[in-house]
C-alpha cells in the first residue's frame, strides 16, 4: 500500500517529460523482449525441427499478429482507463475497471479462438500453407489458440500494472515469461523431442509464469 502511495504520488507530481522516459523506456524494452518470442522459437524450430517446419511457423506469423493486435484492444483501453480514474482517486472504480480488463480478455479470447479453430485449416491454406507445411502450422495454431486465455490475461493486466504505477515490474514479468522461454523451448525440442508442439508449449509455460507473477502483484 505504501508503495503504491509513492507512485500515485510522483505520477500526480512528477514533470511530464520524467514520467515519459520513466514508462515508455520499460514499455519499450518489454515490446522489444516480446518480440523475441518468435526470434527463439524460429532458431530451435529450424535447427530443431527442420526448414519444413521453419515455413509453416512463417505462414502463422499474420494470424498471431491478428490475434496479438486484438488482445492488445482490451488492455491499452483497460489501462488508460485504470490510469485515469487512479488519478480521479477512484479505487473501487480502478479496481472495478481491472476486474473487466480480466473478464474483457478471456471473452476476447473465446470469441476469437472458436471460429479460428472451426476454419483453421482453411484460414492457413488461405495464408499459403500446403502438404507439410499446412501439418506443421496447424500443429503450432493449435497449441497457440488454446492457450490464448493465458496470453491475454497476462499480457493485459500486465498492461494495467504499468499504467497504475509499476513500469519496470511490468517489464520484469516480461523478461521473467522470456527467460522461462528461452530455457525450457530448448529442452522441449532437442530432449523431448516434442517439435512444434514442444516450442508451443514452452512459450504457453513461459506465459504463465509471467501470469502468476502479474496475479501475486494484483
Amino acid at each position: 500500500m505504501a508503495a503504491q502511495s509513492r507512485n500515485i504520488a510522483e505520477l500526480e507530481n512528477a514533470s511530464v517529460w520524467r514520467l515519459l522516459v520513466q514508462y515508455s523506456l520499460p514499455s519499450i524494452a518489454g515490446m522489444v523482449v516480446y518480440s523475441l518470442y518468435n526470434i527463439i522459437d524460429s532458431v530451435f524450430i529450424g535447427h530443431g525441427v527442420g526448414p519444413l517446419a521453419l515455413s509453416g511457423l512463417a505462414v502463422t506469423f499474420p494470424i498471431m499478429n491478428l490475434t496479438f493486435a486484438l488482445g492488445t484492444l482490451v488492455g491499452i483501453g483497460g489501462a488508460a482507463i485504470s490510469s485515469i480514474r487512479l488519478g480521479k482517486k477512484d479505487q473501487e472504480g480502478t479496481e472495478r475497471t481491472l476486474g473487466n480488463v480480466l473478464i474483457m480478455s478471456l471473452i476476447a479470447a473465446v470469441v476469437l479462438v472458436v471460429p479460428t479453430l472451426l476454419f483453421l485449416t482453411e484460414i492457413l491454406t488461405a495464408f499459403g500453407a500446403s502438404g507439410q507445411t499446412l501439418a506443421y502450422a496447424y500443429d503450432f495454431m493449435l497449441v497457440t489458440l488454446l492457450g490464448l486465455p493465458v496470453t491475454y490475461v497476462f499480457f493485459n493486466l500486465n498492461h494495467v500494472m504499468r499504467a497504475t504505477g509499476y513500469p519496470k515490474k511490468a517489464m520484469g514479468s516480461t523478461l521473467l515469461s522470456v527467460g522461462i522461454n528461452i530455457i525450457l523451448a530448448p529442452i522441449f525440442i532437442f530432449w523431448f523431442k516434442w517439435g512444434f508442439t514442444g516450442a508451443d508449449l514452452a512459450s504457453l509455460l513461459a506465459q504463465v509464469t509471467g501470469l502468476a507473477r502479474v496475479v501475486l502483484h494484483f
